[in-house]
């Protein structure tokens, strides 16, 4: 989990726009998550939070969009 969490942040960082977001895809999802594993979407919520992310978007099946969450703010009330 370190690592994917350390491609968020280095994506995150090269985004550097007011839109800067990462997704990360159902293939990647599944080393850590289990497409069957119950309750996925607040396991991967869980993740985001405690690595400094905000898990804004997530469709099973597609994929998990992250922001950094700084403000602890939810960013579509921008």
């Amino acid at each position: 989990m370190k690592i994917l969490a350390g491609l968020i942040r280095r994506q995150l960082q090269l985004e550097a726009n007011d839109f800067g977001h990462c997704a990360v895809y159902e293939k990647e999802l599944q080393r850590v998550w289990p497409i069957t594993e119950e309750n996925r979407k607040a396991k991967i919520a869980e993740f985001g939070k405690k690595h400094g992310f905000q898990l804004i978007y997530y469709k099973q099946g597609l994929c998990a969009i992250f922001v950094e969450d700084s403000t602890g703010h939810d960013i579509r009330t921008r």
